[in-house]
């Protein structure tokens, strides 16, 4: 897997301020040591050129895997992680260049707003902890808006961009929250927005006795000898339906028409996040099962479900059955 990279954006001093805390960060950031991970920064003009930067370098063939904005909010007391960018102008001061506009559209004929392509499950995981942290749906309408609206609507134009993932943090000042703190949050969404997140699909297949079927992972795979629910990852543009009747027939070999899903789980590995998504594959005769990818399998009741070493993912699913009792296979 060829290390990721990833784009940092930050402003100078505008209006009346006598510094941007985004542009000390980006210095800071310049210092430190990412390992594999390729870390580019950009001190954007505070215009519409800088507003535009971000945009015409991914038109231009630059590719990153993340791009994250950084700028400064006076009204802000706490770091926040920009839901959404505006379509639109409202300008209560000049820009760096002079530029003043009150109302109208930064792109004529696009989208009202775009929302940040960011995967939202890790994010809320790694912070949903940080007081000095918010999720914000207003990045305003100036310089920092124009900026992220023009970034995330180059990316949703074209499909080969999509895969950059995008977010703007607006930062306080530094008297509101240290820069050593600030530094830190952003580090930690660095490290976040890089690791690798996977959304993987599981069948929950029953017996006639309401058991359910549990598979042990082989020596030579990942996590060998842990137990887990047949499945895998969802391939681009498959539903988590397709995926999974994919997935079992290449496990498995057997022929399925998943339906509902059962339940889900976020799980963070040291090396990924995996979001679990158990779907109901209903009963199914065990002589129509053949091991193609694990080396045993075990049929469980509610009374056996510790019988195995489950993978930390599927544990806190199976510890909820152990209590509340394995799903009817009817029932979804």
């Amino acid at each position: 897997m060829a290390a990721p990279s990833v784009l940092i954006t930050g402003y100078p001093k505008f209006s009346n301020f006598e510094h941007n805390v985004s542009e000390k960060i980006l210095s800071l950031l310049k210092k430190m040591d990412f390992g594999k991970t390729k870390i580019f920064t950009e001190l954007l003009s505070v215009d519409e050129f800088g507003s535009n930067l971000t945009a015409n370098r991914i038109k231009s063939g630059e590719t990153f895997d993340v791009i994250i904005h950084l700028g400064f909010s006076s009204k802000s007391n706490k770091i926040r992680f920009e839901k959404y960018a505006y379509n639109e102008y409202k300008m209560s001061q000049p820009d760096n260049s002079g530029r003043c506009i009150s109302s109208g559209e930064i792109i004529k004929n696009q989208k009202e707003r775009h929302q940040t392509n960011a995967d939202l499950l890790p994010l809320n995981s790694e912070f949903k902890a940080e007081s000095d942290i918010e999720w914000s749906e207003d990045p305003g309408r100036y310089i920092c808006n124009e900026t992220y609206f023009n970034t995330l609507n180059t990316i949703n134009k074209n499909l080969i961009y999509n895969e950059i993932k995008v977010i703007f943090i607006h930062l306080p000042s530094e008297f509101i929250i240290d820069i050593s703190k600030q530094t830190e949050i952003i580090v930690r969404l660095i490290k976040c927005m890089t690791k690798p997140y996977l959304e993987v699909v599981a069948g929950l297949i029953f017996d006639t006795n309401n058991r359910i079927l549990s598979c042990r992972r082989p020596k030579e795979k990942s996590w060998p000898s842990w137990w887990e629910f047949p499945g895998g990852k969802i391939e681009f543009g498959e539903t988590p339906q397709i995926a999974l009747s994919r997935e079992l027939k290449e496990e498995l070999s057997l022929n399925v028409s998943p339906s509902r899903i059962i339940a889900e789980q976020f799980f963070n590995y040291d090396d990924k996040y995996v979001k679990l998504m158990v779907l109901n594959c209903g009963i199914i005769q065990e002589d129509r099962i053949k091991l193609l990818e694990h080396d045993e399998m075990k049929w469980l009741s509610k009374e056996e479900l510790f019988d195995v070493n489950w993978l930390p993912a599927d544990l806190p699913i199976v510890e909820k059955w152990s209590i509340e009792g394995i799903p009817n296979p009817h029932r979804y």
